[in-house]
C-alpha cells in the first residue's frame, strides 16, 4: 500500500466513526476530511472540488426547488387528508395512504413528503383514537422503497448516476431502477398492511397535536422564585412541588449551585431557579401562580403570548440544524431566531440539567415563544420542522399557481422519461419556469434547498475521487473478490449489497453510496463485467435504510413524532431489510447478469 492509499483509508475510516458518533454535524465532519486529503496532497485543488459541479449534485438542487412549488401548493396535503378519510378501517386507511406516499416520491422528494404528511396523519390518527405509531413507520418506508422507482425518486440514486456519467459509463435511465422498485414497494407495502401493522407498538403519542387528558409530552423548564408570592419562604410540600405525580422538582439552583437531593421541608428562597420537567398544561398551570416567572432567556415575556404579538410554537430540531450539539447558553437564541426556548423534550432521555446547559441533538423538540420575525429567520434554513402553528411556513397560492407546479412536475418527468433532454436540463427548466412565473419569488427559492445536503453530496464525491485516484478501491475491491471467490459473482453482490446497507444505517444513505462506487466500479472492472448491476444494487442498498432510526431522513423525522424507540425499527426493519435485499439481488443477478 502506497502513502496515499493509507492516508486516504485512515481520513475515510475516522471520518465514518466521527458521523456514527455524532460529534458534528455531518457536513462539517465530510468537508474536514475533504480537507485533509487535499492538504496531505492525496487530491489537487481542481479533484478536491469537482464534487461541487457534479451534475447529479446539481440535478438534486433544482429537484428540490420544483418540490418545494409542489409542496407550496397544498394539494398533496389536501389529497391525504381526504384519502385518509375515505379508509374504513385503519388498515384500509394505512394502504390508502402507503400507495400514494410511495407514488409521490417517485418523483418528489421523500423528505418533505414525510415532513407534509406526518402533522396531517398524526392529527387523523388522534381524531379516531388509533396510535400514530402503526402509520408514520410504515410511511417512512414507503416513501424510500418508492424512492428506488425512479432516477430523481432519492437523492442516492441521482448521485450514483451522476458519478457514472461523469467517468464515462451510461447512466441510469428514468424508468431503470423501477424493474426492482416496483416489486419491492409492492411487497414492502403488503408486508406492513399484513405483518408489519401487528409488529409495531400500540404506543399512545408522545406528542399530540391537540391537548388535553392525551398530552403526555414532558418539558423541561426553569422557573424563578420572585419576591412576592407564594413561593418565597415556603416549603416544597406546602407549594405541591414534593409529589412524583404531575409535574416535577428536577433540581433547585441557589447560588450558582444545582441541587437535586431535597426534602418536602426543604424551604425555598427569592431568587431560587427551579428545573422542573412536566406536560404543557402543568408548566403553564405553574407560571399561573403569583410568585414565579417562567425564564426565557430573553426579553420574550409570556404577556405578549397572551395579547396575541408572540406565538406559542413546538418545533423539531432537524439533522442539519445550525445548533445542534451546542449548548443553549453558547447558541443566543433569540437573536438568531427571534424566539425564547421555554422548554425542551427529548424522547425518553429525562433531561435534568440547567435550561442553559442542555446540548441540543436532533430530534429535540423546543417549546418556543416565537417573535414576528421567527419564520423570516429559519424559514431559508433547514433548521426546524414546526409541529404546531402549521399554517406558518407557506402562505396560500392562487389556484392558478396551485396547479401549474403539478403540470410542470409532469412535464419535467415526460422529457426525462421519453429521453428528449436530459434529467438536469429537465430539472433546470422546470426551475426557471417555477422562479419565472413567480411560483416561489426568486428571493425564497434558498429556503427549499437543502445546502447542507449538497454539502456532504458534493465533499463525499471529493473522497470518492481519492479512493479511485490512489488505488484505495481497487485495493478493496480485489480483497472483496478473494474472500467471495468461492461464492462467485452472486456471492459479491451479496456482500456488496450487505456493506453498503451497514453504511447506510451508520453514517448517510449518500456517503455510503459514493464510499462504495468506486469499490464497485473496481470490481466490475477486475472481473471484466458490466457496471450496471453493480450501480443498481449500490444505489438500491445505500436507499434501503430500515434497520435505524439515523440511516436516512425519514425515519428520523418520524423516530420522535411516532413515539418509537430504537427496537421498534430493528423488529420491523430487519426483515424488511433482507426481503428488500432478497428481491434486489435476485432481479439484479435475472435482469442484467
Amino acid at each position: 500500500m502506497t502513502w496515499e492509499m493509507i492516508v486516504t483509508v485512515v481520513v475515510i475510516m475516522a471520518m465514518m466513526v466521527t458521523l456514527i458518533k455524532e460529534f458534528a454535524r455531518p457536513e462539517y465532519v465530510l468537508l474536514s476530511a475533504l480537507f485533509v486529503l487535499l492538504l496531505t496532497g492525496v487530491l489537487n485543488p481542481q479533484e478536491a472540488v469537482k464534487g461541487f459541479f457534479n451534475q447529479g449534485m446539481l440535478t438534486i438542487g433544482l429537484l428540490c426547488i420544483v418540490a418545494g412549488a409542489v409542496q407550496r401548493s397544498g394539494m398533496a396535503e389536501r389529497f391525504i387528508d381526504y384519502v385518509l378519510n375515505k379508509g374504513k378501517t385503519p388498515r384500509d386507511s394505512l394502504l390508502r395512504i402507503l400507495i400514494p406516499s410511495s407514488i409521490f416520491s417517485g418523483v418528489l422528494n421523500n423528505t418533505p413528503i414525510v415532513a407534509a404528511f406526518t402533522p396531517i396523519v398524526r392529527q387523523w390518527c388522534e381524531k379516531h383514537d388509533v396510535a400514530p405509531s402503526k402509520f408514520l413507520l410504515p410511511i417512512s418506508y414507503a416513501t424510500i422503497a418508492g424512492g428506488t422507482m425512479t432516477l430523481i425518486g432519492t437523492s442516492t440514486n441521482l448521485v450514483v448516476h451522476g458519478m457514472l456519467v461523469e467517468r464515462g459509463y451510461e447512466g441510469f435511465t428514468f424508468f431503470q431502477l423501477a424493474i426492482i422498485g416496483v416489486p419491492i414497494t409492492i411487497v414492502l407495502i403488503t408486508f406492513m398492511i399484513l405483518v408489519g401493522m401487528k409488529m409495531l407498538p400500540n404506543r399512545k403519542p408522545v406528542m399530540p397535536y391537540y391537548s388535553g387528558e392525551t398530552e403526555q409530552k414532558q418539558f423541561s423548564a426553569e422557573m424563578v422564585v420572585n419576591r412576592n408570592g407564594g413561593f418565597a419562604g415556603q416549603t416544597l410540600k406546602q407549594v405541591g412541588l414534593h409529589q412524583e405525580n404531575g409535574i416535577r422538582l428536577i433540581g433547585v439552583i441557589r447560588n450558582k449551585k444545582v441541587q437535586t437531593e431535597f426534602s418536602p421541608y426543604y424551604i425555598l428562597q427569592e431568587g431560587d431557579r427551579l428545573l422542573l420537567r412536566g406536560r404543557i398544561q402543568e408548566i403553564a398551570a405553574m407560571e399561573r401562580k403569583k410568585g414565579l416567572g417562567l425564564v426565557t432567556g430573553a426579553t420574550y415575556q409570556l404577556e405578549g403570548l397572551r395579547q396575541g404579538e408572540n406565538r406559542l410554537l413546538e418545533v423539531v430540531v432537524t439533522h442539519y440544524s445550525s445548533i445542534l450539539f451546542k449548548k443553549i447558553k453558547d447558541i443566543l437564541f433569540p437573536q438568531q431566531f427571534d424566539a425564547a426556548i421555554l422548554g425542551v423534550h427529548r424522547y425518553q432521555e429525562p433531561l435534568e440539567d440547567r435550561m442553559k446547559d442542555i446540548t441540543i441533538k436532533p430530534g429535540d423538540t423546543l417549546l418556543l415563544l416565537a417573535g414576528p420575525d421567527f419564520e423570516k429567520r429559519t424559514s431559508s434554513r433547514n433548521e426546524f420542522t414546526v409541529l404546531h402553528g402549521r399554517d406558518n411556513p407557506f402562505k396560500s397560492l392562487p389556484s392558478w399557481k396551485g396547479l401549474l407546479p403539478i403540470l410542470l412536475l409532469v412535464i419535467m418527468v415526460f422529457l426525462a422519461t421519453a429521453e428528449i433532454i436530459s434529467i438536469f436540463t429537465a430539472a433546470l427548466l422546470t426551475a426557471v419556469l417555477v422562479l419565472g412565473l413567480k411560483i416561489i419569488p426568486l428571493r425564497e427559492a434558498k429556503n427549499y434547498i437543502p445546502f447542507q445536503v449538497l454539502i456532504v453530496i458534493a465533499a463525499a464525491l471529493g473522497i470518492g475521487e481519492a479512493m479511485l485516484k490512489t488505488g484505495a478501491a481497487t485495493y478493496i475491491a480485489e480483497t472483496l473478490i478473494y474472500w467471495m471467490t468461492p461464492f462467485g459473482l452472486f456471492g459479491i453482490f451479496i456482500l456488496m449489497y450487505i456493506l453498503t446497507n451497514i453504511f447506510t444505517e451508520m453514517i448517510t444513505n449518500n456517503a455510503a453510496a459514493i464510499i462504495m462506487l468506486p469499490v464497485s466500479i473496481e470490481t466490475a472492472s477486475l472481473l471484466d463485467v458490466s457496471i450496471t448491476p453493480f450501480a443498481i444494487i449500490v444505489a438500491i442498498a445505500a436507499s434501503a435504510s430500515f434497520m435505524t432510526p439515523i440511516g436516512y431522513q425519514t425515519n428520523l423525522f418520524v423516530y420522535g413524532q411516532g413515539g418509537y424507540r430504537f427496537a421498534d425499527f430493528m423488529k420491523v426493519g430487519v426483515p424488511v431489510s433482507l426481503i428488500v435485499m432478497s428481491m434486489t439481488i435476485s432481479i439484479t443477478w435475472l435482469v442484467w447478469v
